[in-house]
């Protein structure tokens, strides 16, 4: 108490300020680069940095990115490029008083970047994971409309400050084949990676699994796990495996994932005669999916076009052998022939002698999948990841406290 009756107050220890950070994803499908984005959001210090997200919505990674993000915004099916979900999202990023933003996956960029800058947002960073020139190439769109959603990319990521490749492939087609005229400091690869200590698999999932897809004994299973979007190359495997079941009877195909294409490709299963095959799981939750990465002989990955796959990685860091098409970032991961076997996209022949020669030398598959154990465990640390992209989230004289 003062001399003067006044009551002192004294000041007790500040609060160090948190990063507020807000990833603008553009998809609320089960994805691999959806979870990674999941994985990034829990692992980050939260000490340091608070997280909210803007997706579409309905979606059912909406409820997963609700249990780590203080935030959730949502814009509904419309495209992130509609001036009214721009300026929705600019909104939002205001009314958090956002930090900092990270856009990843399509169309999330161009209007994320768009309306963070609206919003004054004092850093933006785009995670380029490699679909989205794919998706517009593959589109059937007029010339005229490819190249005006080309010059859009090529403006609007100069108003980034970061581009992330996920893979140096992803940034040699950004600067020579796309023309993104940034200075080469912009554009940094950060190589995905998963968290080791996650990959554990419990028993009761691995016999879930197998109760759900029929799996004996003497099955040999191989497994295709990604969204069924025509670029996942799904039609290619289920084309290879008539040539492949007629040796080996026991081979069961588990197609994880759901999407679009799922019609069209269960379509041509029936077509084929290979409904006593091919097993479609749907969505299945993390711990189902490391019980069916635990049971297949090989994880099989024939897409047109990537990144750097999340599922691969997973498959490395649980000792499984990977066939996979020779497409973006994939040889970063993969030894051919040494930690894997890379195939010609669009090739069901090759792919199908790629998968007996691994579903027919069950040791050498071992020896496959342990070089991929080695070099996962040599060259993609999850605990680095997290620090460059903390660094990179700090830089611009944003700091805690």
């Amino acid at each position: 108490m003062a001399r003067d009756g006044r009551r002192i107050t004294r000041a007790g220890p500040s609060v160090p300020k948190r990063i507020r950070v807000a990833w603008i994803i553009g998809s609320a499908e089960v994805g691999g680069a959806e979870h990674l984005i999941l994985s990034l959001m829990r692992h980050l210090p939260a000490e340091e940095f608070e997280g909210s997200v803007i997706c579409p919505s309905p979606g059912p990674m909406v409820a997963r990115y609700a249990q780590v993000a203080a935030r959730v915004g949502t814009v509904g099916r419309r495209s992130f490029v509609n001036p009214f979900v721009i300026l929705r999202m600019a909104w939002l990023l205001r009314r958090w008083r956002i930090d900092v933003v990270h856009t990843c996956l399509y169309d999330s960029d161009a209007g994320g970047i768009l309306a963070a800058r609206l919003a004054g947002v004092r850093r933006v960073i785009s995670h380029i994971v490699g679909h989205n020139f794919f998706v517009t190439d593959e589109r059937g769109w007029p010339r005229a409309r490819k190249r005006l959603w080309s010059w859009i990319y090529r403006w609007v990521y100069r108003l980034a400050d970061q581009l992330i490749a996920v893979s140096e492939a992803v940034k040699t087609d950004l600067v020579a084949r796309r023309g993104i005229a940034v200075s080469p400091r912009k554009i940094v690869v950060i190589r995905h990676s998963v968290a080791q200590e996650a990959m554990a698999v419990a028993p009761e999932h691995v016999e879930r699994v197998k109760q759900l897809c029929g799996i004996t004994e003497a099955s040999v299973v191989i497994a295709a796990i990604a969204s069924l979007i025509p670029l996942k190359g799904h039609r290619y495997l289920i084309e290879a495996l008539p040539a492949i079941v007629g040796s080996m009877s026991n081979l069961r195909c588990l197609v994880v994932g759901d999407g679009p294409h799922r019609a069209a490709i269960e379509q041509l299963v029936r077509r084929l005669g290979l409904a006593g095959h091919v097993v479609f799981t749907g969505v299945l939750d993390e711990e189902e999916k490391k019980a069916v990465i635990h049971l297949s002989r090989a994880v099989v990955l024939p897409s047109l076009s990537e990144g750097l796959p999340v599922v691969l990685l997973e498959a490395m860091a649980l000792g499984k052998p990977i066939v996979a098409t020779d497409v973006g970032g994939i040889r970063e991961l993969i030894d051919d022939q040494l930690s894997g076997i890379l195939v010609r996209p669009r090739d069901p022949e090759a792919l199908a002698a790629a998968i007996v020669k691994v579903a027919s030398d069950q040791a050498w598959a071992e020896g496959l999948g342990r070089a991929g154990r080695r070099r996962f465990e040599q060259a993609f640390s999850f605990p680095r990841v997290i620090d460059r992209l903390r660094d990179m989230y700090l830089a611009n004289g944003l700091r805690c406290g």
